[in-house]
């Protein structure tokens, strides 16, 4: 993986910005990225400048926590407001909301900030996060080196923590949020995490719809925007320039209500590491209306081949770069099939060099079917593995895994920190035809004997 330089704490203005008559809007970027997305994404600089505010830029760490971010951001906010003698208005896009409210609310620079704007900023984290630290990820993760302090934070269970200790005392400054539903078609470089998170409802890619919101903000809307093109100009500013201006907003703000998934989709996930060639098998039962094969990989120049039960092999594998954010350097090969028949399938990958992977296979259900992950448990197996993974930097990870029940294990014993869990199960339809498929959640232990 690429890294790109960056100076954490580095901050500018937009020296192109004229007939300034308004408060200066900090620009805060996401994970995995830098004050140049600003520049170099889209036009909301160009926008901004032309209703005549002052942009600022600054660089933070992008793969650093909420915490190391919060701190820098506050001290350059105070800087900032000594600058201009004006408070600024912040918009943050996706992490970036979270280290301006960090900034905010736990190191004390509120009195220096008018408003946040935070467009799709993952507020109860990104079950992306989750899957990055889970049990099948880590071939490809740890190759990666993208299981940051960034994506450790944004776990669902670390930003339920982080959300207790933020909104008890209630909102120091008005906060807006957007969120959006757009994350495009195969080969589209947000569709593999936009069909994974569809499980959960609407997102746009990387976050889901109901993460970007507040309970103490105010949502300005909800769009067909994906998690890039929400911090685009020509489809944000519109509604930013009414918060800049102070104007009221209605009751109903969202232009897209969340919709209920399309159909239910469950999925399964193996990865590994190879040299050469290897064959990942799985099994798909009857009443699969489509099935989707995702292979995530670190390198971009294997060869990929699905083969059906009875032999045929299908080749035409959409290609594109991680722009998640949570699996940075990845390269995602995608392919998707309508009416696959029940048996045995495989994806067969050959390429030079070794190749770390997750893969994961999306059952799509037909109208009208019964998943078989809510028909009777006879017969079911299913395997847990919990990875601990500690808040305290000195203490190493663990890992237990069990065939047993989970309430059996001693959960709550353990240090504060998060019990990232992979279920994987694998059982017999009513048909008798075989499936497989793996559940990952996290959720957090508080040193106390308390699971939340």
């Amino acid at each position: 993986m690429q890294k790109r330089t960056v100076h954490p704490g580095r901050w500018f203005i937009d020296e192109e910005a004229c007939s300034v008559n308004g408060l200066p809007v900090l620009f805060i970027h996401g994970i995995d990225s830098s004050s140049s997305t600003w520049i170099e994404e889209g036009d909301l600089l160009e926008s901004t400048r032309n209703a005549g505010h002052q942009s600022v830029l600054i660089d933070l760490h992008p793969d650093e926590d909420m915490w190391r971010n919060g701190e820098i951001l506050a001290e350059k906010i105070r800087e900032m407001y000594a600058h201009f003698q004006q408070k600024l208005i912040i918009v943050g896009h996706s992490k970036g909301g979270i280290d301006a409210q960090a900034a905010l609310v736990h190191y004390g620079a509120h009195p220096y900030v008018e408003q946040v704007i935070t467009l799709s900023s993952p507020h109860h984290g990104s079950e992306l996060a989750d899957l990055a630290f889970s049990k099948w990820a880590g071939w490809l993760t740890g190759k990666l080196g993208s299981r940051t302090q960034a994506v450790f934070s944004l776990q669902t269970a670390y930003m339920q923590r982080f959300r207790s200790s933020t909104d008890e005392g209630g909102p120091v400054v008005p906060f807006y949020t957007f969120g959006g539903t757009g994350w495009g078609n195969a080969g589209s470089p947000l569709f593999w995490g936009g069909l994974y998170l569809s499980r959960f409802g609407q997102n746009d890619g990387a976050v889901l719809v109901r993460s970007s919101r507040l309970q103490s903000g105010l949502e300005v809307a909800v769009g067909d925007w994906t998690h890039g093109t929400i911090k685009e100009g020509n489809e944000i500013f519109q509604y930013l320039q009414r918060v800049f201006k102070g104007e009221e907003l209605p009751g109903e703000v969202s232009i897209f209500k969340e919709l209920p998934g399309e159909d239910e989709t469950s999925v399964l996930h193996r990865g590994g590491e190879y040299e050469g060639s290897a064959i990942e098998r799985f099994p798909v039962e009857e009443g699969i209306g489509r099935l989707t094969v995702v292979w995530v990989s670190d390198r971009k120049d294997c060869e990929y081949e699905l083969v059906a039960p009875d032999g045929k092999g299908y080749t035409a594998w959409d290609r594109e770069a991680d722009r998640t954010g949570f699996f940075p350097g990845a390269h995602h090969h995608a392919i998707s099939l309508s009416a696959p028949v029940p048996g045995q399938w495989e994806v067969r990958a050959r390429g030079r060099g070794k190749e770390h992977y997750l893969m994961t296979a999306f059952f799509h259900h037909q109208a009208g079917m019964i998943s078989a992950l809510s028909g009777p448990d006879t017969g079911r197996k299913k395997t847990y593995t919990i990875h601990h993974l500690p808040f305290n930097p000195d203490s190493n990870p663990s890992t237990v895994t069990t065939a047993g029940e989970i309430s059996s294990l001693p959960l709550a014993d353990f240090e504060e920190g998060i019990h990232n869990i992979t279920l994987d199960i694998e059982g017999y339809t009513g048909m008798g035809n075989p499936y497989q498929r793996t559940i990952v959640q996290t959720v957090y232990v508080d040193g106390k004997g308390n699971i939340r």
